[in-house]
Protein backbone atom coordinates (compact mmCIF):
# COMPACT_ATOMS: atom_id res chain seq x y z
CA UNK A 1 0.00 0.00 0.00
CA UNK A 2 1.42 3.47 -1.11
CA UNK A 3 2.66 5.47 1.64
CA UNK A 4 -0.14 8.65 2.38
CA UNK A 5 1.22 12.06 1.84
CA UNK A 6 0.14 14.19 4.17
CA UNK A 7 -0.26 18.01 4.16
CA UNK A 8 -1.51 20.78 6.34
CA UNK A 9 -4.51 22.32 5.15
CA UNK A 10 -6.80 23.17 8.33
CA UNK A 11 -5.17 25.61 11.12
CA UNK A 12 -7.14 25.06 14.52
CA UNK A 13 -6.38 27.92 16.95
CA UNK A 14 -6.63 27.88 20.89
CA UNK A 15 -7.02 31.75 20.66
CA UNK A 16 -7.53 31.81 24.56
CA UNK A 17 -6.54 29.77 27.26
CA UNK A 18 -9.38 31.22 29.55
CA UNK A 19 -12.49 29.14 29.81
CA UNK A 20 -15.49 30.13 32.45
CA UNK A 21 -16.29 26.38 32.83
CA UNK A 22 -13.56 23.27 34.09
CA UNK A 23 -15.00 20.29 32.18
CA UNK A 24 -13.57 17.02 33.75
CA UNK A 25 -12.00 16.15 30.32
CA UNK A 26 -10.36 19.58 29.51
CA UNK A 27 -9.62 22.17 32.39
CA UNK A 28 -6.11 20.88 34.22
CA UNK A 29 -6.06 20.53 37.95
CA UNK A 30 -2.36 20.20 38.04
CA UNK A 31 0.14 22.23 35.92
CA UNK A 32 1.76 22.39 32.44
CA UNK A 33 5.22 19.78 31.81
CA UNK A 34 7.93 21.70 32.67
CA UNK A 35 8.85 22.43 28.81
CA UNK A 36 5.08 24.23 28.63
CA UNK A 37 5.28 26.17 31.68
CA UNK A 38 5.23 29.28 29.21
CA UNK A 39 1.52 27.94 28.75
CA UNK A 40 0.83 27.99 32.41
CA UNK A 41 -2.22 29.83 33.56
CA UNK A 42 -1.65 29.56 37.36
CA UNK A 43 -0.43 32.19 38.74
CA UNK A 44 0.53 33.56 35.21
CA UNK A 45 -2.62 34.99 33.62
CA UNK A 46 -4.69 33.59 30.29
CA UNK A 47 -3.57 34.13 27.42
CA UNK A 48 -5.34 35.72 24.26
CA UNK A 49 -3.91 35.43 21.01
CA UNK A 50 -3.41 39.59 19.89
CA UNK A 51 -5.25 40.29 16.47
CA UNK A 52 -1.49 41.45 14.99
CA UNK A 53 0.34 38.62 16.02
CA UNK A 54 -2.59 36.33 14.34
CA UNK A 55 -2.34 38.22 10.73
CA UNK A 56 1.37 37.63 10.92
CA UNK A 57 1.56 34.21 11.84
CA UNK A 58 -1.17 33.82 9.11
CA UNK A 59 0.50 35.55 6.43
CA UNK A 60 3.93 33.26 7.19
CA UNK A 61 1.81 29.95 7.17
CA UNK A 62 -0.27 30.67 3.90
CA UNK A 63 3.34 31.85 2.63
CA UNK A 64 4.13 27.94 2.26
CA UNK A 65 1.03 26.58 2.91
CA UNK A 66 -2.68 26.18 1.33
CA UNK A 67 -4.91 26.78 4.28
CA UNK A 68 -8.48 26.18 3.53
CA UNK A 69 -10.02 26.50 6.88
CA UNK A 70 -9.28 27.74 9.90
CA UNK A 71 -11.40 26.57 12.94
CA UNK A 72 -11.01 28.83 15.80
CA UNK A 73 -11.19 27.37 19.67
CA UNK A 74 -9.82 27.56 23.41
CA UNK A 75 -10.23 27.43 26.21
CA UNK A 76 -13.39 29.60 25.21
CA UNK A 77 -12.93 31.69 22.15
CA UNK A 78 -15.90 33.53 23.04
CA UNK A 79 -14.22 35.30 25.76
CA UNK A 80 -11.50 36.67 23.64
CA UNK A 81 -12.93 40.80 23.14
CA UNK A 82 -11.41 40.62 20.08
CA UNK A 83 -12.75 37.71 18.78
CA UNK A 84 -14.72 39.70 15.17
CA UNK A 85 -11.43 41.08 15.08
CA UNK A 86 -9.63 37.68 14.34
CA UNK A 87 -12.65 36.43 12.56
CA UNK A 88 -12.29 39.50 10.02
CA UNK A 89 -8.30 39.24 10.26
CA UNK A 90 -8.75 35.28 8.76
CA UNK A 91 -11.74 36.11 6.34
CA UNK A 92 -9.48 39.43 4.98
CA UNK A 93 -6.67 36.47 4.13
CA UNK A 94 -8.60 34.98 1.89
CA UNK A 95 -9.52 32.07 4.06
CA UNK A 96 -13.49 30.86 2.95
CA UNK A 97 -13.97 28.79 5.67
CA UNK A 98 -14.11 29.80 9.05
CA UNK A 99 -15.35 27.77 12.29
CA UNK A 100 -15.54 27.84 16.05
CA UNK A 101 -16.42 25.72 18.84
CA UNK A 102 -17.94 26.90 21.48
CA UNK A 103 -19.76 26.29 24.71
CA UNK A 104 -22.48 28.37 24.21
CA UNK A 105 -22.25 30.87 27.00
CA UNK A 106 -21.93 33.97 25.35
CA UNK A 107 -24.16 37.31 24.62
CA UNK A 108 -26.52 35.87 21.81
CA UNK A 109 -25.32 39.39 19.87
CA UNK A 110 -22.07 37.91 19.29
CA UNK A 111 -23.75 35.48 16.51
CA UNK A 112 -24.35 38.50 14.53
CA UNK A 113 -21.46 39.73 15.12
CA UNK A 114 -18.95 36.85 14.66
CA UNK A 115 -21.46 35.99 11.07
CA UNK A 116 -20.91 39.55 9.65
CA UNK A 117 -17.30 39.47 10.47
CA UNK A 118 -16.66 36.28 8.32
CA UNK A 119 -17.91 32.90 10.79
CA UNK A 120 -19.48 30.51 8.55
CA UNK A 121 -19.97 27.86 10.68
CA UNK A 122 -20.19 26.68 14.52
CA UNK A 123 -20.05 23.87 16.57
CA UNK A 124 -21.52 23.80 20.10
CA UNK A 125 -20.38 21.69 23.17
CA UNK A 126 -23.29 20.08 25.21
CA UNK A 127 -22.57 17.11 26.89
CA UNK A 128 -25.63 17.29 29.26
CA UNK A 129 -29.32 18.24 29.01
CA UNK A 130 -29.54 17.54 32.53
CA UNK A 131 -29.15 20.05 35.07
CA UNK A 132 -26.87 18.17 37.38
CA UNK A 133 -25.24 16.30 34.80
CA UNK A 134 -23.82 19.67 33.13
CA UNK A 135 -22.73 20.68 36.15
CA UNK A 136 -20.89 17.03 36.96
CA UNK A 137 -19.21 18.05 33.54
CA UNK A 138 -18.75 21.52 33.51
CA UNK A 139 -17.34 21.66 37.14
CA UNK A 140 -20.15 24.82 37.02
CA UNK A 141 -23.43 24.86 38.55
CA UNK A 142 -25.02 27.54 35.35
CA UNK A 143 -28.32 27.36 34.01
CA UNK A 144 -28.25 25.41 30.49
CA UNK A 145 -30.76 28.41 29.00
CA UNK A 146 -27.92 30.36 27.39
CA UNK A 147 -26.49 27.75 25.14
CA UNK A 148 -29.60 26.05 24.24
CA UNK A 149 -30.95 29.42 22.73
CA UNK A 150 -27.62 30.53 21.58
CA UNK A 151 -27.64 27.19 19.16
CA UNK A 152 -31.68 28.11 18.07
CA UNK A 153 -30.13 31.26 17.40
CA UNK A 154 -27.04 30.42 15.36
CA UNK A 155 -29.67 28.30 13.04
CA UNK A 156 -31.93 31.25 12.94
CA UNK A 157 -28.85 33.59 11.37
CA UNK A 158 -28.52 30.27 8.85
CA UNK A 159 -25.38 29.51 10.35
CA UNK A 160 -24.73 25.93 10.06
CA UNK A 161 -24.45 24.25 13.60
CA UNK A 162 -22.82 20.80 14.80
CA UNK A 163 -23.43 19.66 18.50
CA UNK A 164 -20.55 17.70 20.31
CA UNK A 165 -20.75 15.34 23.11
CA UNK A 166 -17.72 13.90 24.95
CA UNK A 167 -19.10 11.05 26.79
CA UNK A 168 -17.41 10.20 30.11
CA UNK A 169 -18.11 7.17 32.12
CA UNK A 170 -19.75 7.96 35.34
CA UNK A 171 -20.88 11.44 34.10
CA UNK A 172 -22.70 11.40 30.93
CA UNK A 173 -23.91 8.09 29.62
CA UNK A 174 -27.24 8.68 30.34
CA UNK A 175 -27.58 11.86 27.96
CA UNK A 176 -26.14 9.93 24.94
CA UNK A 177 -29.74 9.48 23.20
CA UNK A 178 -31.40 12.48 25.25
CA UNK A 179 -28.89 14.63 22.97
CA UNK A 180 -29.65 12.77 19.87
CA UNK A 181 -33.25 13.44 19.73
CA UNK A 182 -32.83 16.95 20.89
CA UNK A 183 -30.33 17.39 18.59
CA UNK A 184 -32.36 15.30 15.80
CA UNK A 185 -35.11 17.30 16.26
CA UNK A 186 -33.57 20.69 15.05
CA UNK A 187 -31.93 18.60 12.21
CA UNK A 188 -28.69 19.32 13.56
CA UNK A 189 -25.95 16.38 13.07
CA UNK A 190 -24.02 15.84 16.51
CA UNK A 191 -20.70 14.26 16.94
CA UNK A 192 -19.99 12.04 20.20
CA UNK A 193 -16.45 12.18 21.03
CA UNK A 194 -14.48 9.15 22.92
CA UNK A 195 -12.56 10.75 25.85
CA UNK A 196 -9.46 11.78 24.45
CA UNK A 197 -6.04 10.65 26.86
CA UNK A 198 -5.39 14.23 27.18
CA UNK A 199 -4.31 16.73 29.90
CA UNK A 200 -5.92 16.23 32.97
CA UNK A 201 -7.08 13.05 32.59
CA UNK A 202 -3.61 11.39 30.93
CA UNK A 203 -3.04 9.10 33.54
CA UNK A 204 -6.69 8.30 34.71
CA UNK A 205 -7.88 8.25 31.23
CA UNK A 206 -9.37 4.24 31.33
CA UNK A 207 -11.75 4.68 33.96
CA UNK A 208 -13.58 7.23 32.33
CA UNK A 209 -13.69 6.15 28.82
CA UNK A 210 -16.37 4.66 26.63
CA UNK A 211 -15.92 3.75 23.30
CA UNK A 212 -17.93 4.48 20.25
CA UNK A 213 -19.16 1.03 19.75
CA UNK A 214 -20.17 1.40 23.47
CA UNK A 215 -21.69 4.63 22.37
CA UNK A 216 -23.74 3.02 19.71
CA UNK A 217 -24.75 -0.23 21.22
CA UNK A 218 -26.73 2.87 23.80
CA UNK A 219 -28.26 4.52 20.76
CA UNK A 220 -29.27 0.58 18.91
CA UNK A 221 -31.17 0.17 22.29
CA UNK A 222 -33.69 3.02 20.95
CA UNK A 223 -33.20 3.82 17.30
CA UNK A 224 -32.02 2.29 14.30
CA UNK A 225 -29.49 3.73 12.08
CA UNK A 226 -27.05 2.60 9.22
CA UNK A 227 -24.25 4.33 8.03
CA UNK A 228 -23.80 7.85 6.40
CA UNK A 229 -22.01 9.49 3.93
CA UNK A 230 -18.75 11.15 5.59
CA UNK A 231 -16.11 13.04 4.14
CA UNK A 232 -12.52 11.81 3.04
CA UNK A 233 -10.81 14.03 5.62
CA UNK A 234 -13.65 14.21 8.53
CA UNK A 235 -12.92 13.12 12.06
CA UNK A 236 -16.01 11.49 12.20
CA UNK A 237 -18.08 8.61 11.07
CA UNK A 238 -21.50 9.52 10.23
CA UNK A 239 -24.75 7.92 10.81
CA UNK A 240 -28.48 7.99 10.12
CA UNK A 241 -31.60 7.15 12.17
CA UNK A 242 -34.38 5.87 10.79
CA UNK A 243 -35.91 9.13 11.99
CA UNK A 244 -33.03 11.31 9.57
CA UNK A 245 -31.47 11.86 12.99
CA UNK A 246 -27.77 12.20 12.16
CA UNK A 247 -24.32 11.55 14.43
CA UNK A 248 -20.97 10.78 14.14
CA UNK A 249 -18.50 9.02 16.33
CA UNK A 250 -15.27 10.53 16.59
CA UNK A 251 -12.96 7.47 17.83
CA UNK A 252 -9.49 8.96 18.10
CA UNK A 253 -8.57 5.85 20.38
CA UNK A 254 -10.46 2.94 19.26
CA UNK A 255 -11.16 3.89 15.31
CA UNK A 256 -8.14 6.01 14.65
CA UNK A 257 -7.98 8.29 11.41
CA UNK A 258 -4.41 10.03 12.21
CA UNK A 259 -3.19 8.70 9.01
CA UNK A 260 -5.46 11.21 7.00
CA UNK A 261 -5.05 14.13 9.54
CA UNK A 262 -4.41 17.52 7.68
CA UNK A 263 -4.44 19.49 10.99
CA UNK A 264 -2.12 21.99 12.67
CA UNK A 265 -2.18 23.97 15.20
CA UNK A 266 -1.51 26.91 16.78
CA UNK A 267 -1.86 28.46 20.52
CA UNK A 268 -1.98 31.73 21.97
CA UNK A 269 1.78 32.89 21.67
CA UNK A 270 1.70 32.11 17.80
CA UNK A 271 3.37 28.63 17.99
CA UNK A 272 2.70 25.75 16.11
CA UNK A 273 2.10 22.44 16.60
CA UNK A 274 1.74 19.79 14.41
CA UNK A 275 0.36 16.59 16.62
CA UNK A 276 -2.54 16.07 19.59
CA UNK A 277 -0.23 13.11 20.97
CA UNK A 278 2.86 15.37 20.81
CA UNK A 279 3.13 18.26 22.85
CA UNK A 280 6.46 19.81 20.99
CA UNK A 281 5.56 23.19 19.85
CA UNK A 282 7.68 25.21 16.89
CA UNK A 283 8.43 28.87 16.46
CA UNK A 284 8.02 30.62 13.14
CA UNK A 285 9.28 34.15 12.57
CA UNK A 286 6.59 37.14 12.23
CA UNK A 287 7.69 37.51 8.43
CA UNK A 288 8.27 35.47 5.50
CA UNK A 289 10.08 37.58 4.30
CA UNK A 290 13.99 35.88 3.85
CA UNK A 291 12.81 33.30 6.22
CA UNK A 292 11.41 30.24 4.09
CA UNK A 293 14.21 27.79 4.96
CA UNK A 294 13.26 28.62 8.78
CA UNK A 295 9.52 28.51 8.00
CA UNK A 296 10.12 25.02 5.92
CA UNK A 297 11.99 23.55 8.96
CA UNK A 298 9.37 24.37 11.58
CA UNK A 299 6.44 22.96 9.58
CA UNK A 300 8.73 20.10 8.24
CA UNK A 301 9.69 19.34 12.10
CA UNK A 302 5.50 19.69 13.03
CA UNK A 303 4.77 17.65 9.88
CA UNK A 304 7.17 14.99 11.72
CA UNK A 305 5.90 15.10 15.24
CA UNK A 306 2.41 13.33 13.68
CA UNK A 307 1.50 9.72 14.69
CA UNK A 308 0.32 6.56 13.20
CA UNK A 309 -2.10 6.19 15.78
CA UNK A 310 -3.41 8.42 18.83
CA UNK A 311 -1.69 8.13 22.10
CA UNK A 312 -2.68 11.50 23.64
CA UNK A 313 -0.50 14.08 25.62
CA UNK A 314 -0.24 15.40 28.70
CA UNK A 315 -0.81 18.84 27.89
CA UNK A 316 -4.18 20.02 27.97
CA UNK A 317 -6.09 20.80 24.67
CA UNK A 318 -7.42 24.59 25.99
CA UNK A 319 -3.43 25.33 24.73
CA UNK A 320 -3.46 23.93 21.59
CA UNK A 321 -6.72 24.61 19.76
CA UNK A 322 -7.75 20.45 19.97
Amino acid sequence: MPAVTRNFEVLRISVTSSCGLACAYCAPRTSPTPAHSHLQENPAPSLFLPPSLLQRKLAVLQSRLHIKEVHLTGGEPTLHRALPDLIETIARSGIKEIALTSNGFFAQELLETMKLAGLTRINFSCDSLSADGFARMSGRNVALTPLLENIDHAQQLGLPVKMNCTVVRGYNEDQITPLLRYAGNRNIPIRYLELMKMGPLHDDHQQLFVSAAEIRDKILEEYSFSNAATAIDSTANYFKTDEGFRFGTIANHTEPFCHGCNRIRMDARGNIYGCLSDPTYYQIPDSSEGQFEEIDRALRNAMQTKKSQFTGSSLSMKFIGG
